[in-house]
């Protein structure tokens, strides 16, 4: 299974981003994705479910619109804003199934999280075809924070 994920492909436009101010409002990362990566992102969440070892996945992010940007409503979409290159999903299953933590690394984001919070995970994802975004999830002390928002250039 460990292989699968390895040789997995992601396909679509996944985006994340965070706001170079107005840390009190907007103080973590944002994330949304096109149709084709929600499916495919659900697909690859599966696998990493499924699998009994720890696992990790780097997806390449590309840079949020305009639009995107918007949709938080961030000094009406004006807010600066920072994105990287590289996103990794991590699934520990040495960790408790709640556990989830959000580093800022160099290129990229590691996002690691046990087994709920990968379908908490999963099922925020599968949202955001729906339009259903503005959702957030956190580790327990409500740090770590990730906001998904619904795509408005699908």
């Amino acid at each position: 299974m460990k292989a699968q994920i390895q040789k997995y492909k992601i396909e679509g436009k996944v985006y994340t981003w965070t706001y170079k101010n107005n840390p009190r409002n907007y103080p973590a990362w944002n994330f949304t994705v096109d149709l084709k990566a929600c499916e495919s992102i659900s697909a690859l969440l599966n696998l990493m479910n499924n699998c009994e070892w720890s696992s990790k996945k780097t997806i390449s992010i590309k840079l949020p619109t305009e639009s995107q940007v918007r949709v938080p409503n961030n000094k009406n979409g004006t807010e600066s804003w920072k994105s990287k290159t590289n996103l990794i999903l991590s699934c520990k299953t040495s960790e408790s199934t709640d556990y989830w933590k959000i580093i800022e690394l160099n290129k990229g984001i590691e996002i690691q999280f046990g087994k709920a919070k990968l379908i908490e995970f999963q099922n925020a994802i599968n949202e955001i075809p729906k339009r259903s975004g503005d959702f957030a999830i956190s580790d327990q002390n409500e740090e770590n924070i990730l906001y998904l928002w619904w795509n408005l250039d699908e």
